[in-house]
């Protein structure tokens, strides 16, 4: 099993310093290797929350998480560095690329602190990931430069420039029109196959959502499997 969350519990801080709001309760949670499912649910239900912990952006209060065999919350220093660039993988709706940075660099920097021979093999798989997304001719281009699309097919790059097992998209397709965004979703579900990386978004998007394996939705704290 890639995902193991059992009895997990999260609570957020009320504004104004009030008692705290349980936004995930009890739920439980699975997925398998190579795998595609997507959550949905209201806004503010919890679902970039639960993605977060996934992620090993934020914890849970209670419960278990395992993620490919890992427990995100034991792991310190180079251990979480490490998990965050192999096992995980994550995009968000904003894509969070550097300004100051080329394409290429944006996708190779994650690979920047590691040896040599890492940051040859880095760039290499940067522009094969570059090629196979179709920007291949926008290397030295910087974000400024690039369509909507263009962007957020670039953090797809960088996010799989580890070589996750596991990749989590919080709204991928949420700020894109939608030729753009049934193009990515293509996207996604072609990397899905060629790299066997398990694919887990969180949508407002019917039509994303009903186009991967299994569909989740969260309701008052847990996860429904629903199709």
């Amino acid at each position: 099993m890639l995902v193991e969350v059992q009895h997990l519990n999260k609570s957020l801080a009320a504004p104004g310093g009030g008692k705290p709001v349980e936004i995930l309760k009890d739920l439980d949670f699975t997925m398998e290797a190579g795998e595609t499912a997507a959550i949905v649910g209201p806004s503010g239900a919890g679902k970039s929350t639960f993605l977060n912990i996934l992620g090993a952006l934020d914890y849970a209060d209670s419960g278990i998480v395992r993620v490919n065999g890992l427990v995100p919350s034991e792991l310190k220093g180079a251990e979480m560095v490490d998990f965050r660039r192999r096992s995980v993988g994550i995009v968000f709706q904003g894509h969070h690329l550097l300004p100051q940075c080329s394409v290429l660099e944006n996708v190779i920097a994650p690979s920047l602190a590691d040896r040599r021979q890492a940051r040859i093999n880095g760039e290499a798989n940067a522009r094969e990931l570059l090629d196979a997304l179709g920007l291949a001719h926008r290397l030295d281009h910087r974000p400024s430069e690039l369509s909507g699309g263009e962007r957020q097919r670039v953090a797809v790059a960088r996010a799989l420039a580890g070589s996750p097992r596991l990749l989590l998209a919080d709204e991928p397709t949420g700020a894109l029109d939608r030729a753009t965004a049934t193009q990515l979703t293509g996207i996604l579900l072609d990397l899905n196959r060629t790299r066997k990386v398990a694919l887990l978004v969180v949508t407002h998007s019917r039509e994303l959502a009903d186009r991967m394996q299994s569909v989740w939705e969260l309701v008052d704290g847990k996860l429904l499997k629903v199709s």
